[in-house]
């Protein structure tokens, strides 16, 4: 397994377990305040069966009622995942993010079994701190396993490369990804880690990988500024953006810079070679979320729109959806030339 005995495990922080009271079964806190105040009031909150995500991003469908209903609640909060038996990635690793970056007090109850034992070994309740020094000797008890814990990434500090080198190798061994395979991941990581550190304005990053049958999906994130915030912030582009965060995520991925640089200018973020390599290129899907707006490419075309206020990520979340085998014909350098 990836995590050790109850005392700790290399999520960082020590695993407790504790009874509340009208609570069936064991809840582990990330604070110690629920710790000291055991009869504290929670307001509990099911957590669905989420075991599908049919078009790339629907699993969010699921995720942001869990979100607001937490943000809502005006005491400390119990995830319930009793009726729970499978969690789709693209579901559990950003509610895992939105669990580290949030300040509210939330237990998670009613695990067992093998979900307990999963969640665990993801780091689910306290993230995966990739930036700690001896992360990579860690990291090693995942090289069997088809899955790499939810790892979050200092940014700005220039330590990013090193991160990325340490999570993509044990991404890439994993699942035994071919020397063809390992440069479309490879770059694909770098832009989009880049761009944490260039454009979010974030502390950090977060990364999470899983092999599913015959593809990767691969979470990458942050709580920074939205695409939309960075193209205000920069003063760049505000009379084809305007209000309009769906505007914002069209030119961004068509690649609009922020940075006032001529060389830079059909660049943008990485994010127009990157989406048309993983969609043109390896035949997988693309799926951005940032404020209220999605971008979604898929082999049936793109969509791009605004959504309700309850749907928003403070910051900007992307999920892919990758083959483990590039398609025949696929040349890496037609996309990044």
């Amino acid at each position: 397994m990836g995590h050790k005995d109850s005392r700790g495990g290399p999520c960082g922080q020590p695993v407790e377990t504790i009874k509340i009271e009208g609570e069936q079964g064991l809840v582990r806190n990330r604070l110690t305040f629920a710790l000291q105040n055991p009869h504290q009031k929670m307001t509990p909150i099911l957590i669905p069966h989420v075991p599908r995500d049919e078009r790339i991003g629907s699993a969010f469908n699921h995720l942001f009622p869990i979100i607001h209903q937490t943000d809502s609640a005006a005491d400390a909060v119990a995830w319930d995942f009793t009726q729970t038996l499978f969690l789709h990635p693209f579901f559990l690793a950003p509610l895992a993010i939105y669990k580290d970056s949030s300040e509210k007090t939330i237990a998670c109850t009613g695990l067992q079994g093998r979900m307990d034992s999963y969640l665990r070994t993801i780091c689910f309740d306290h993230v995966f701190d990739a930036s700690r020094p001896g992360s990579r000797d860690i990291l090693n008890a995942y090289l069997t396993k088809s899955y790499i814990p939810v790892s979050r990434f200092m940014v700005g500090d220039g330590t990013e490369d090193r991160i990325q080198e340490v999570l993509q190798r044990i991404i890439e061994v994993q699942s035994d990804l071919s020397h063809k395979m390992r440069m479309p991941i490879s770059y694909l990581l770098g832009e989009l880690i880049d761009n944490i550190s260039q454009h979010s304005g974030s502390r950090c990053g977060y990364l999470f990988c899983q092999r599913v049958r015959q593809e990767l999906y691969i979470v990458i994130a942050d709580r920074g500024r939205t695409i939309y915030g960075n193209y205000i912030y920069a003063k760049r582009y505000e009379d084809i953006v305007g209000v309009d965060e769906a505007a914002a995520l069209r030119i961004a991925n068509e690649g609009y810079s922020t940075k006032n640089l001529p060389t830079a200018e059909n660049r943008g973020y990485g994010l127009s070679r990157s989406r048309k390599m993983i969609v043109k290129g390896l035949g997988g899907a693309y799926f951005m979320l940032s404020g209220t707006a999605f971008y979604r490419q898929e082999a049936k075309g793109v969509y791009v729109m605004n959504v309700p206020e309850v749907y928003r990520w403070n910051g900007t979340i992307i999920l892919l959806r990758l083959p483990l085998e590039t398609p025949k014909g696929f040349e890496f350098y037609d996309y990044v030339e």
